[in-house]
């Protein structure tokens, strides 16, 4: 089965649907807040005072996200924007399904959107299976160059031992 998903072309196709397709969810997204003013506070406010949000995550918001609602506008519209271009050029997946997931979660736990569930499925589908997911895209040349560097990187902070076999301090 793994073989199957590696190496098929309908697969990698597929995957380059949930890839367009979430990116262009994420890109207007990111274009929708751009063009408008987007304050974030007064949404943030009502779901705090609704009571539905877990305690924890109630909690978290009242003392961390809210003081900072500034950080927090621009960093999800850079979020957005990133992770939408990596998505659609294939660029870094694995990392960007990733950021996606973590963004759509937030999302979810604050705002209980279906769509935000949707999106998360797919990315962590994306994340499970990104050597496909960026086979049609510029993965394909981006994992020389990482590999390269994660080898080199390995080589310095992993000494060998006495029987040649890398390992930690």
């Amino acid at each position: 089965m793994n073989h199957f998903i590696k190496n098929s072309l309908l697969v990698a196709l597929a995957f380059l649907v949930a890839r367009i397709y979430l990116s262009y969810t994420w890109l207007s997204n990111a274009e929708s807040k751009l063009i408008f003013d987007f304050n974030i506070t007064p949404m943030l406010e009502a779901q705090v005072q609704s009571g539905t949000l877990p305690s924890w995550w109630a909690g978290f918001m009242k003392l961390f996200v809210l003081p900072n609602t500034a950080i927090f506008e621009l960093l999800v519209t850079v979020g957005e924007l990133s992770v939408g271009i990596a998505l659609l050029l294939g660029l870094f997946t694995r990392f960007s399904a990733l950021m996606g997931a973590i963004m759509n979660f937030s999302f979810l736990m604050t705002f209980g959107s279906g769509l935000d569930l949707q999106m998360l499925i797919i990315h962590l589908t994306l994340f499970v299976f990104a050597y496909s997911a960026g086979r049609i895209g510029l993965d394909r040349y981006s994992r020389q160059y990482t590999s390269k560097w994660g080898t080199s990187i390995k080589r310095r902070l992993l000494p060998k031992n006495k029987r040649g076999k890398e390992t930690f301090a």
